[in-house]
């Protein structure tokens, strides 16, 4: 295995580049070392100082990393021998809901996964407000035809482009890309699909917890992007209230002084504070992904799509529904209304709460499985999975992220007591995943030569699905009406729609 820490693909993101378009690296004199990690992205809280949940999962060392805006940096992995080896590529995009995490926490093992023969590239990006701010002068001092904002999204798309360019090199096939994420990764990668800015050098997807979706009837939750103008007034109403004159002002200040400022503007009770995200800019991002979802413009390449089943009924599914809200809700069906109350068969608050947990409503089962509904019946291929695993040490379950322990195959990385119960899942996941980034499907054997049991593609006539409990269990989904009259509703809402 030969590893690459800290290999640039942009110029430092500084002084006057700071909340400009990224910039390709430039070149050297000589050799360069690439021997340790990159600084992490600017954060609002340095991980590993605080004492949350995640501290002890994720960051256990990492207040000893240093951090800055100097982190457009990839970590590679490479099993191959030669440069003609032409080895599939694993590009993967953490999550931290764009305002958090870096490309080597303690749960991203690189080298296990590429030992099963695939090159993983791990990808750094801008964060937050140094990622994803807008502000009528950014726009003013844009060039025409230059994407505005989305900073962090470009920093992406520049990665793959590198990767696109430069993996021959390193063994890898620029013909067989597949990116991959979790949480806001996974929203990453769905942005990178939705851009035309990325055309013909994506090969395959895969999202993990969770997809972003909707059905034309309700708000969306986390991933919704915002119009260029709102994101512009979102910048601007920043700039106020923590006292920044104008962007000269804000580009002058020390990095860590603007993270000060940020903090204490931001909810206390928020897990990211003030966030910013992603925003329609025009070109990078033309229109929000659902609607690309329904109208059939992303990429025709083959998906894996899940999430953990613990997340889907704690802080990230969102507020519960009661009877007054599904009463409210069905008035927007119009002439269907009587429809879709003979299909809820709400009485009580609490039969109300009962769709939000399940299939019906909520938003990480619900969504990804609408997903996986339209894909397949556009004809396109789509693998659905959920984590129910039984995590040890704690009562914790299929937390969120608790998937990327097993599917790094980084069991040994964690506090956790894990058996060997656990080893032999992880070492299924790992196979599942690298498999897919092989062929576009993820069936086939482990590590070990074993038989993987078969996962068969989600399909609108059978929905099937494989569920990681203490191992891989192939299973297929029970009908679900009111899902199935709600993507119909979705379609007629956004199809046609630009």
């Amino acid at each position: 295995m030969t590893v690459f820490r800290g290999v640039p693909y942009a110029e430092p993101p500084v002084g006057e580049l700071r909340w400009k378009a990224p910039r390709p690296a430039r070149d050297w004199e000589g050799v360069r070392k690439c021997y340790e990690y990159g600084d992490m992205p600017m954060m609002r809280i340095h991980p590993g100082t605080d004492d949350g949940f995640y501290k002890k999962e994720l960051h256990p060392v990492a207040a000893e990393y240093g951090m800055s805006e100097d982190c457009l940096y990839l970590n590679i992995f490479s099993p191959a021998e030669t440069r003609e080896d032409k080895l599939p590529v694993f590009c993967y995009i953490h999550g931290g809901g764009l305002q958090d995490g870096y490309n080597y926490e303690v749960e991203f093992d690189g080298e296990r996964v590429a030992r099963r023969g695939v090159i993983v590239v791990m990808i750094s990006y801008r964060l937050g407000l140094f990622g994803f701010l807008a502000h009528p002068e950014i726009t003013a001092e844009t060039p025409e035809g230059e994407v505005v904002s989305n900073f962090g999204m470009q920093d992406q798309s520049l990665a793959l482009h590198w990767v696109a360019r430069n993996i021959k090199n390193f063994g890898g096939d620029p013909e067989r890309i597949v990116i991959c994420g979790q949480s806001a990764g996974a929203g990453s990668v769905q942005t990178q699909l939705c851009s035309p800015m990325n055309e013909g050098i994506i090969a395959g997807a895969i999202c993990q917890s969770a997809i972003t979706f909707g059905f034309g009837d309700r708000k969306a939750g986390i991933g919704r992007s915002m119009s260029l103008k709102d994101a512009e007034q979102f910048g601007a109403d920043f700039f106020s209230s923590v006292g920044i004159r104008d962007l000269q002002e804000a580009r002058s200040m020390d990095a860590s002084e603007l993270m000060r400022r940020l903090d204490s503007v931001s909810p206390k009770d928020a897990m990211f504070g003030l966030a910013f995200g992603t925003c329609i800019d025009g070109k990078f991002v033309t229109e929000t992904a659902v609607s690309s979802y329904y109208n059939d413009r992303l990429p025709d390449v083959p998906m894996m799509v899940g999430v953990c089943m613990a997340e889907t009924q704690g802080m990230f599914a969102g507020a519960e529904l009661t009877k007054k809200d599904i009463e409210e809700l069905a008035l927007g069906y119009g002439d269907r209304k009587e429809e879709f109350l003979k299909l809820a068969d709400v009485k009580t608050d609490e039969d109300a709460a009962a769709l939000a947990r399940g299939d019906a409503f909520n938003r990480f089962l619900g969504d990804s499985r609408g997903f996986c509904e339209l894909r397949s019946g556009m004809g396109k291929k789509v693998y659905y999975y959920i984590f129910d695993h039984d995590l040890p040490g704690d009562d914790a379950g299929s937390f969120h992220g608790s998937d990327l322990w097993f599917m790094f195959d980084s069991l040994g990385n964690s506090w956790r007591p894990f058996e060997g119960k656990h080893y032999d899942l992880a070492r299924q996941v790992c196979s599942y995943w690298t498999n897919f980034v092989k062929t576009g499907d993820p069936n086939g054997s482990d590590y070990n030569g074993n038989p993987l049991p078969e996962w068969k593609p989600y399909q609108n006539k059978e929905k099937n699905v494989m569920k990681f409990l203490d191992k891989a269990i192939p299973d297929v989904i029970d009908e679900c009406p009111i899902l199935d009259f709600r993507l119909e509703f979705g379609k007629k809402t956004f199809q046609g729609c630009k």
